[in-house]
């Protein structure tokens, strides 16, 4: 699906159905000038149906790079891969900022699945 928000740009949504699709898109287009917004993630059960959608679009892409590049390096494996030193260096900012978006972004997840499974 396309829509054209205006002469300047263009509006593409993808359906992906893996974390190695989402990498793969990542890959083909950083050529591109383009800003990628996740809207939604579904989660499924374990033999495929969709358990649960839920709505990711408050996560802002500093986010989404800080949470991908810290699920990357092992930050959320036990013992931990990496720590907040290393992930800040990678990114360029400060811990406290890499921990704040860290902790904004795991938020509104958990957020997000308690609100859709009603809780």
């Amino acid at each position: 699906m396309t829509d054209f928000e205006s002469a300047e740009g263009l509006r593409v949504t993808f359906t992906v159905s893996d974390a190695d699709a989402v990498r793969s898109l990542l890959e083909q287009s950083s050529g591109v000038e383009a800003t990628i917004e996740p809207r939604g993630i579904s989660i499924t059960d374990s033999v495929g149906e969709a358990a649960v959608e839920i709505d990711v679009s408050g996560i802002t892409p500093k986010q989404w790079e800080a949470l991908e590049l810290a699920y990357d390096r092992g930050y959320y494996e036990r013992p931990r891969g990496t720590n907040l030193d290393e992930l800040a260096a990678a990114l360029g900012i400060s811990k406290s900022a890499v921990s704040q978006r860290l902790c904004a972004a795991e938020a509104r997840l958990v957020g997000a699945v308690l609100d859709r499974l009603g809780r």
